[in-house]
């Protein structure tokens, strides 16, 4: 009798790990419960991955044709020109239609144009300088895709999910950058040119099919507008959304440090083949590794800063001295004598960076009206574009000078000390946007 009650309990058991659910010990507000976000992180992975090929096969090319870091801090800069005229438009598309299909549309164009590129390639008629035709119109694909995603997770997710969210794309999408770069860079004298950008070509192409079947457990919704919204009109559902940053200033300031990350990522691209090849001298595998801890830094923001906030709770402050601390670890990173060195400050540069950029976007997605954060999110970008480009530009003269004049005798180390006095800036201004929004809302909640 006892041997079939002890049955009927480890029947019971099984059963009960069957279900969805019951294997992950996850807190109700984590994401990974949900299959179809799961789905969602397996796709974007792939996809990622093929991004690190991407970067360092275009920015080895450019660098190793032109020794220039003037050259790839132009090339930095064209992938960022279109996004002034696109930004807008991509902005009211996402709120106005599907915002999945939109998804699938900006992967399959990326994925067509590194096929374009791969097929200049196996013609022998690639020049180096089809890299500045190849980037902008990337970029454009890369703008509706970074548009669309935030608020595709708004329509599905629910708000206390959001916070995990973005740590796990963090973590995950960085996971998958930063194995792609240093498999790229251990693998470049074996794949060349043309195999990266056919690992890049098959990571849209995984993307394009993921975002096509994710419908299995995302499905499509009609949008529900609230009452005087203007309709289908391109120019009064912009303005609409100026108003709306107008009526929200304190919200769109802190959105603008959601920039923070894409701001170190830019920079690092622009001197990070020319400190490797010139001031460290460690070739593509280092030129690969050292871009790979940048990630993995960004990778541990994304997987702690969840649980760091579910056992201590959140701060005000936090994105502030987040800043700081990475304005710190770019200055060490200067002063890196061997790789391994350069390697634990990269790191650090990135964690310290996403946890800003993580904290910044969820709080925008979760106050943030749903029916017009894509426009306030394409208004931060267009606020990037100001920005960005002249950090870029600046890099780019300051580390291709013959010495340095700031702090070290090498022009790209001290590019790098450009970059902690940006962050410096930026750790100030954050005291005056940041801050107080946050202290506010704690206060609120």
């Amino acid at each position: 009798m006892s041997n079939r009650i002890l049955s009927k309990l480890l029947l019971s058991q099984l059963e009960k790990r069957k279900k969805p659910g019951h294997l992950m010990k996850l807190s109700p507000n984590n994401p990974l419960r949900r299959p179809g976000y799961r789905f969602f992180m397996l796709f974007q992975v792939v996809t990622s991955m093929g991004g690190g090929f991407h970067f360092v096969a275009s920015h080895w090319i450019l660098y190793g044709e032109t020794g220039s870091t003037s050259s790839t801090a132009w090339l930095v800069i064209s992938h960022m020109l279109p996004v002034f005229l696109t930004n807008p438009v991509c902005g009211v598309l996402v709120d106005r239609y599907n915002r999945r299909k939109l998804l699938v549309l900006g992967t399959a164009y990326c994925c067509l144009l590194d096929l374009a590129l791969l097929g200049l390639m196996g013609a022998g008629k690639f020049e180096p300088w089809h890299l500045f035709v190849y980037s902008p119109l990337m970029s454009v694909g890369g703008t509706t895709y970074w548009t669309a995603l935030p608020a595709f997770l708004r329509e599905n997710l629910d708000k206390s999910e959001l916070l995990h969210a973005n740590g796990l794309n963090t973590a995950l999408m960085q996971g998958g950058y930063l194995l792609g770069a240093g498999l790229a860079g251990l693998l470049y004298h074996i794949l060349g040119a043309f195999g990266s950008f056919s690992v890049d070509a098959a990571g849209f192409g995984i993307g394009c099919l993921g975002w096509v079947f994710i419908q299995r457990w995302f499905r499509d919704r009609k949008r529900v507008h609230p009452p005087g919204y203007p309709g289908h009109n391109f120019s009064r559902e912009f303005k609409e959304g100026v108003s709306y940053a107008l009526a929200n200033k304190a919200l769109f300031v802190l959105a603008l440090f959601g920039l923070v990350p894409r701001f170190a990522a830019n920079a690092v691209n622009v001197l990070l083949a020319g400190f490797c090849m010139d001031s460290l001298k460690v070739g593509p595998k280092g030129f690969g590794i050292l871009d790979m801890s940048y990630g993995f830094g960004a990778m541990l923001a994304g997987l702690v800063l969840p649980s760091f906030f579910a056992r201590i709770g959140s701060s005000p402050w936090l994105p502030t001295l987040a800043i700081l601390v990475a304005a710190g670890a770019i200055y060490m990173e200067a002063a890196s004598s061997s790789l391994v060195m350069a390697l634990l400050f990269m790191a650090l540069f990135g964690m310290a960076c996403h946890v800003s950029g993580i904290i910044t976007s969820a709080t925008l997605q979760t106050e943030c009206g749903e029916h017009i954060l894509g426009r306030i999110s394409s208004l931060v970008n267009v606020a990037n574009f100001v920005v960005n480009p002249l950090l870029i530009w600046a890099l780019g003269q300051i580390a291709a000078q013959e010495a340095g004049w700031l702090v070290h005798k090498d022009p790209i180390r001290d590019g790098f000390v450009v970059v902690a006095i940006f962050n410096l800036v930026v750790a100030a201004l954050s005291l005056a946007g940041v801050y107080p929004f946050l202290r506010k809302l704690g206060k609120a909640g």
